[in-house]
Formats: C-alpha cells, structure tokens, sequence
C-alpha cells in the first residue's frame, strides 16, 4: 500500500462501511457529539476553536491580542475539524470538563513522507489483534455511536472498556452542534469557503468521557510517580520543540525516563537500507519527524508549537552507545543553558536567586544557535562510529556550547557596558560561568564523559 497508493474509488469504498459514524449534522448519532443534549446551555461556535479568547477574558475586555467576534460561524468542514481538535487536545476547563485521552494539550509525533498518502500510511499502527474490521455501528471504537460512558458518577474509562483504536476517537467533552439555518448563505470566518450550511452554536453539558491508562499511538510518554509507575503524554513547553525534545521524540531515553511514540518505534523497525529508506529519504537524507502540539497552562494556551527534526538511528553493537551519546549531548545542552541563565543573574544582581522572571529566552538562543552542530555530530557519529571519533565528538560538543554560552552571556549581562552595571560582580560572573571546577560544569562534562582536568594545586599560605 505504501508504494501502490489506491485510487479515490478504492478508497472511497474502503471507507464507505465507517461513513455514517462521521455525519456531522442529522437526526441519527453524530460524528464526535452527544445527540441527547438538546435544551442545554448555548455556545458560540467560536468557543470550540482551542485559541480564542474565553469567557473570562471577554467579560474582564483582556482578550488584546486575539480578540472576540473574528469567528462567528463556520463551514461543516471547519466545524467537523474544530471540533475534532477540542476533542482530541481537550485541556481542562473547570469541574466535569474532561481532558483528552492524552491530558491537555498533548504532543503529536508524525513520520514525514515526501505526500499525504505517504505520511498517513507511514504512522497507521499494525495491530495484529485489533479484531474485527471496523464498521459504522462500533460504539467501541466510535464512543457517539452508541450510550456513551458520561462520567457523571466519576466512571473511568480504560483501555479495557473499549477498542484500542479509541485512542483516536476520544469524547471527553459532550458536545452537540446546532443545525446550520435553512436559507441563510454566507461565508465561512475560518477558511472563507462560501456555503448555505454555516453553523453559529452549538450545546454543552459537562462530564464527558474520563479516561484513565491509555497509551496513544502517535504521543511520546515520560514516567512519573513512584518507581515511574504512571506514564503520561509529552506536552509542549515553552521555548518551542527544537533538539532538547530529540530525546525522548526520536529515541529512548537511556535512563529509561521518556519514550518514543509507537508511530515511530514501528517506523524505525521498518527502516532499513532500500526501498522504504530512498523514499522518506531520497538523496542519503534522513527521514524526518513532525512534532506540533498546544503548549497549555491548564485551559489557556500559551502557544501552538510544531517543529521537524531529523530520524538518525544507528543498529547494532554501537545503538546503545549512539543512544547514550545523544542522551549525554542534550543533557549537557540543557545544564549549559541552565548554567548560562544562572550567570548572568549574577552578574546584573545583587541577591540573584531572590530574582524572578523568565530568563528562558537565553536557553532558548542557545539551543537555536547549536541545533545545526548537535544534529551535524550526531550524524558524523551515527556514519563513522567508533570509540576515538565519540570522543571527539563530545569534546567538539563541550567546546561548541561554552562559545555559545560566552556569547550570550556577553549578550545579556551587559558586562560591556561598564559604567551601567556592577563591573566587579559581572566579571566574577563571567569566570564562574566557565569555571572548570564548578557544579554546572561538573554536571556538563559528567553527561558527556569528559574526564575532570587535573585538580587545582593548593596555595600554601604564607
């Protein structure tokens, strides 16, 4: 399938006995609703777009920056996928509003193949014991088809209590989209399509489906809790996805504390020299992963994050190795940042960790100006592995971010601006961001295996 893609008939009848669970409006169960809400509280449509302003925000007149009335009503296709994104990124809203199967605003990992019809087949997940062929009428998989487990009474619903493929098709939030009016032709406020099928509200009712234990196929998962017993989705945070994310989005973490999406463990099974290689990644490139999610604080989103990355991987005797390289690489990155951030507070302050506000921007710069060399290195380790050129390559890497780190203190701290700030404390600042025998650069040089330089000689005191 994935070199022979169907034409649009075969599709279209590979599709046809699910058509009905996906019919937006109509007198039967609706794609993604609960039909048994009628005379419940009314929304605008707009409310069930993630990024507008919500009803605090309108009531308080704080919506500056994304402001009320630009969406009033919708074309079915923008409804049909406003309402799948609320449902599948569902961040918390207030008592009995359910989040996602993946928390709020989880994060989404894609293979990315150079077509849709490639992209899609490569994260479809073989499941060798998913059943029976899906049909319409299969409330397992699609929960609107039939009585919906509401979680009035605090009813859980895990894996056990439904089709695996239910991790796609959540109902979190019960919901259900007013008719478009007859006779009324307009314009859709989010794509612009002109269509007699505008819809303005839609009903809600809290205590949707809450869900317990699920994995999802396409999330990566960190360990929490005792012994890491608890894993939950990978979240957006902010400062963006760039290679600090590598870990944990394209491999393992060696210490066992974050793991890669299923989509892209089955991808790199199937990742090998010929056909599926030359095609997702022609010309000796690599394949590259999409990661994109809402960075959320509770239900606000701060930000809607996406970025690629490249799929380097490596087999055999060296794949621990390689992996616990690009463990230490990112590790020593996020001290360094750290590190840098910590430095120029105390340069600028008297009592620096009594100081609040984010210094993130630094962090964020830093990573900026390494990604290209940290994905560079880690290819030039992945091609020509061996115990000399890892070596190097860490020693390459040590130097690299204490350059950048330099710059950006320069940057930050103003130590050149001397008759603005405290010259003494910034240049004390400035050693102790590259003193050797400090905590942070201990740390640095721990997670890449440099070996500490020779100790410092005792002064004898006269």
């Amino acid at each position: 399938m994935l070199f022979n893609p169907p034409d649009p008939e075969e599709l279209r009848s590979a599709f046809e006995p699910v058509a009905e669970a996906f019919n937006i409006y109509g007198n039967g169960p609706r794609f993604m609703q609960d039909v048994g809400l009628e005379g419940e509280r009314v929304w605008s449509i707009d409310n069930l777009l993630i990024d507008m302003p919500e009803e605090t925000k309108i009531i308080e007149n704080t919506d500056w920056f994304v402001k009320r009335g630009l969406i009033e009503s919708l074309c079915p296709s923008c409804t049909a996928m406003a309402l799948y994104t609320l449902q599948t990124n569902a961040p918390a809203g207030g008592r009995g509003h359910r989040t996602s199967i993946r928390g709020g605003g989880p994060m989404t990992t894609l293979v990315l193949g150079p077509s849709l019809w490639e992209t899609v087949w490569a994260n479809v997940i073989v499941n060798d014991d998913a059943g029976s062929p899906a049909t319409a009428n299969d409330a397992d998989r699609f929960p609107w088809m039939g009585p919906i487990r509401t979680s009035e009474g605090e009813e859980i619903t895990t894996p056990k209590d439904a089709h695996p493929d239910q991790a796609y098709w959540g109902l979190p939030r019960r919901i259900l989209i007013n008719e478009p009016e007859e006779g009324v032709h307009g314009t859709c406020d989010l794509c612009g399509a002109e269509t007699d099928q505008l819809t303005s509200s839609y009903q809600a009712k809290p205590y949707g489906m809450q869900y317990a234990g699920w994995i999802h196929p396409l999330s990566p998962y960190y360990s929490k809790g005792k012994a890491g017993s608890e894993l939950l989705a990978q979240h957006p945070q902010p400062g963006g996805i760039t290679y600090r994310e590598w870990l944990g989005l394209v491999i393992n973490d060696p210490g066992g504390n974050s793991f890669v999406a299923r989509n892209v463990t089955q991808f790199e099974q199937h990742n090998r020299p010929g056909r599926v290689r030359d095609l997702f990644a022609p010309n000796g490139g690599k394949p590259r992963l999409w990661a994109f999610g809402y960075d959320m604080d509770n239900k606000k989103p701060r930000c809607y994050y996406q970025g690629t990355m490249p799929i380097i991987s490596i087999d055999g005797e060296w794949k621990a190795e390689f992996e616990e390289l690009a463990a230490g690489m990112v590790k020593a990155a996020e001290e360094m940042a750290r590190n840098v951030q910590w430095c120029v507070k105390v340069a600028l302050f008297d009592k620096p960790k009594d100081v609040k506000g984010d210094t993130s921007v630094i962090s964020a710069r830093l990573y900026q100006a390494t990604e290209e060399d940290f994905y560079r290195l880690l290819d030039r380790a992945a091609t020509t592995y061996s115990n000399e050129e890892v070596t190097e390559i860490r020693r390459e890497w040590y130097k690299l971010l204490g350059d950048v780190a330099d710059r950006l203190f320069d940057d930050y701290s103003q130590i050149n601006e001397i008759d603005e700030i405290d010259a003494q404390r910034a240049v004390n600042a400035r050693r102790l961001l590259r003193n050797p025998f400090s905590k942070s650069n201990k740390k640095i040089r721990g997670h890449l295996g440099i070996p500490d330089p020779g100790s410092r000689k005792k002064v004898r005191k006269k």
